[in-house]
């Protein structure tokens, strides 16, 4: 996984990953971004438990070195997103994923690219691009 930081204007969420893997509704958009995007930590860990839970070990296997293959930068948290996350949980009830992934929007002031409807209630804290 990439350890340099480059510039990134995106932020990529699970459901755009998934979007972009299956070449769903929304896929082009995805691509036309990825390369100046970034995925937060908590990604990784939803594609794989979520292939896993679908078609198991092996293919979680095979979609976590995809992803890892396009070397985009991986957000970790520092203290203030942990704090964030949790504001965010306690005020908006996310689920702590998507909580962790908008705490990372909020705090970068990138866009957040994603498909799910949940986010709509930060509307007024985070940019956001609806695939």
């Amino acid at each position: 996984m990439s350890t340099k930081i480059k510039e990134y204007d995106y932020i990529l969420d699970t459901s755009a990953v998934f979007t972009y893997l299956t070449d769903a509704k929304g896929a082009n958009k995805v691509g036309g971004v990825i390369s100046s995007s970034a995925l937060p930590f908590l990604v990784y860990s939803e594609l794989y438990y979520i292939v896993w839970n679908k078609l198991g070990k092996p293919e979680a296997d095979k979609a976590f070195a995809l992803v890892k293959s396009w070397d985009l930068p991986i957000l970790l948290p520092s203290e203030r997103i942990i704090l964030n996350a949790g504001r965010l949980k306690a005020v908006y009830r996310l689920g702590i994923a998507g909580s962790y992934i908008a705490a990372f929007a909020i705090d970068t002031d990138k866009i957040l690219v994603t498909s799910d409807e949940d986010f709509q209630v930060l509307k007024a804290e985070i940019k956001a691009l609806y695939i």
